[in-house]
């Protein structure tokens, strides 16, 4: 089969396995099996198409029979090496959740939902992801992001039981809907326009809009980037994540931080690289990204520190690692049109960044579920020394705890680098760049503090678990994605040239003419090192092969003179002045890890008078959906119910007058029609 046979295989046998899932569904491990084959098989297929769209160009696969002509549009799925890039990371991420949910799904607390409200979903929002990075026309474009919102809503209210389910689907319908209506408005007004939606026909008509009228240009813009701002959970837009990531089954947590995420930057992108043309309102906006970036990952990564439920942790570093995402797209966005060497270069960092966080990211919550599915808990403080029962599971967390702080010979150390280099060196012609590179360094030595927390409650210390936790690991399938998510974090940290150049082919094809520079004189010819030469000399080099050597030999040579000491180890329980003390009254709790923090900005900032700001109470309740929403109309359906309840009183004369009296009212009704 060629390249387009294969995209419509994959998207016909996802749609085929959707369909016998349901069937199947009341079996639990078969059906996951079934979904993990039929994703499996997608997924290769996809990655091919994707690898065919990187090496040699974009593959289209036209589809003229689906045609709306009310608005001019014609379905087709057109791959090129943007697309390639986000389809390459969705597959492998989706494979390894497929995997991963066999026998997830199946602990105690899912044994009383059905898998149709799983498997089947699971399998159309593969299908309307694809869609999503594989359409060029911004009618079709929308309708599959819609198919895709309402498919994730199913899964995050999977618990539709538990009430923290019901309300954080709420909010994520909510918000997902607001910022798809920004998305809808800015269609309309290009459609009034152009009158097409094909996006070459929406670029000539941003090109026009950005001479004749720069306010409506700049009104599209900011309501796609608002729109795209929501899904991709950036504050103030994000406000949904920390609910629904908590509230959704792991495994499709995994998925929405790996995947759903990654679709915003993907929309950002598209926007700014295929809608609109490079001019001084590209450098505008994308000193507003980058602002939008560096406020998310400030703030968000501050109050995950504070966080004492291991997914919440979680999930407020996904908004802090979406902000240093948007940090570098947004630098590379504003010195398009100064510095393309240094736009290249942050726009790359900030698409390597976002690559990585797919893969640490998905680890971190698989590792975080798996420990779930063995305590039943998410409270860090009723956790500790699941080390010695889950081994893999507690190493596969090390690993994406290191690379999700940057740590050297991470994938995450090596994005980071490349986005403080940009911002920095660009500040030189924007200056605010400086501030906010700055601002990312300083978070970045704050989520190292919060993972040290994380690692320390969940896995390491001694082990403190009830009898009913079994002391084993957790089932190879859910052991499978977790090392290979910790590979790719770690080969993409040893060799991250591998993953740069594909990803520089990717920019330099989506920017107009021969702008971007050659691959050698941004990131330098050596397949082992990143040698930035960005201002014609060398500017900055990474070499980590050369750094792991040297760090082996250094670790080598202290393990040889502890040996030639002879000293000698033990084991021995704790002092604690001749008591007996219980566990819980002696041990480090979560919120101890904040203490040499809080102390550091208490000595740094009780001179610096802080104005106290009123407290927006009226924003604050406008924005809690549940106080005037979800608990007013949970009560009004209680009342609801309770009268109807009150009329089924097990009286057959009363059944029969009901009837009667429904009669007649359809009688009237018809009457009056």
């Amino acid at each position: 089969m060629n390249s387009s046979t294969l995209l419509l295989a994959a998207l016909i046998l996802l749609g085929v396995g959707a369909v016998i899932t349901v069937f199947i569904a009341r079996y639990r491990t078969l059906c996951g099996y079934v979904a993990f084959v039929v994703v499996l098989v997608s997924s290769v297929w996809i990655s091919l198409v994707s690898w065919t769209a990187l090496t040699t160009g974009p593959v289209t696969v036209p589809l003229n029979f689906v045609t709306i002509t009310a608005f001019n549009s014609s379905l087709e799925f057109v791959v090129n090496e943007l697309s390639a890039i986000f389809l390459l990371l969705t597959a492998f991420i989706m494979t390894c959740a497929s995997l991963f949910s066999i026998r997830y799904i199946q602990a105690p607390m899912y044994q009383r939902y059905s898998l149709t409200r799983y498997y089947p979903i699971l399998l159309l929002f593969y299908i309307s992801v694809i869609s999503v990075l594989s359409v060029h026309n911004m009618l079709f474009f929308l309708c599959f992001w819609e198919f895709m919102t309402w498919t994730s809503y199913v899964l995050v209210v999977f618990h539709w039981v538990e009430p923290e389910s019901s309300s954080a689907g709420l909010r994520y319908f909510i918000a997902a809907h607001v910022g798809t209506g920004c998305m809808v408005l800015a269609t309309i007004i290009l459609y009034s326009h152009a009158g097409m939606l094909d996006f070459s026909a929406l670029r000539d008509t941003m090109a026009q809009l950005m001479v004749s009228s720069p306010v409506t240009a700049h009104t599209v813009i900011g309501l796609f980037v608002i729109g795209f701002a929501t899904k991709a959970g950036i504050l103030p837009f994000g406000f949904w994540i920390p609910a629904a990531y908590r509230a959704a089954p792991g495994a499709f947590s995994a998925v929405m931080a790996g995947c759903l995420e990654k679709l915003g930057v993907y929309g950002v992108l598209v926007v700014f690289m295929l809608l609109t043309p490079v001019s001084r309102h590209t450098t505008v906006w994308g000193v507003w990204i980058a602002v939008l970036g560096t406020a998310s990952l400030f703030v968000a990564t501050l109050t995950a520190l504070q966080q004492t439920d291991s997914k919440h942790l979680l999930s407020f570093h996904s908004i802090g690692q979406v902000g240093y995402i948007w940090l570098g797209v947004g630098a590379g966005l504003a010195l398009l049109r100064i510095s393309p060497p240094l736009a290249v270069m942050a726009l790359v960092a900030g698409l390597f960044h976002a690559i990585n966080h797919g893969f640490f990211k998905s680890l971190l919550f698989c590792s975080a579920s798996s420990a779930v599915y063995r305590t039943g808990v998410r409270d860090m403080d009723k956790m500790g020394g699941l080390m010695y029962i889950m081994p893999v599971t507690a190493v596969s967390a090390i690993v994406g705890s290191l690379s999700i702080s940057g740590i050297p010979g991470f994938n995450g150390f090596v994005s980071k680098w490349l986005i403080f280099a940009g911002t920095i060196m660009g500040g030189l012609s924007i200056p605010s760049l400086v501030f906010m590179g700055i601002a990312a360094i300083f978070i970045s030595a704050v989520t190292l503090a919060s993972f040290v927390k994380f690692l320390g409650m969940v896995f390491l210390g001694k082990l403190e678990v009830g009898p009913e936790v079994e002391r084993r690991e957790v089932p190879v399938s859910m052991i499978i994605p977790q090392v290979a998510l910790g590979i790719f974090c770690i080969l993409f940290g040893v060799l991250p040239v591998v993953a740069i150049k594909p990803l520089y082919t990717a920019v330099s094809r989506m920017l107009p003419g021969n702008y971007a520079p050659t691959f050698a004189s941004v990131f330098g010819s050596s397949p082992l090192t990143v040698n930035l030469s960005l201002t014609g000399t060398a500017s900055g080099s990474w070499g980590p092969i050369v750094v792991l050597v040297a760090f082996a030999g250094c670790l080598a040579l202290a393990y040889f003179i502890f040996r030639m000491g002879g000293a000698q180890t033990r084991t021995v329980p704790m002092w604690l002045c001749g008591e007996e003390h219980p566990f819980a009254e002696v041990r480090y709790p979560v919120h101890s890890f904040l203490l040499p923090f809080n102390r550091l900005f208490a000595t740094i900032y009780p001179s610096i008078p802080m104005p106290r700001l009123p407290r927006p109470s009226t924003i604050l309740r406008a924005l809690n959906i549940d106080d005037w929403l979800y608990y007013p109309g949970l009560r009004l359906g209680e009342r609801i119910i309770r009268v109807l309840r009150a009329t089924h009183a097990g009286n057959s004369q009363l059944y029969m007058l009901w009837v009667i009296v429904g009669a007649a009212l359809a009688i009237i009704v018809l009457f009056t029609m």
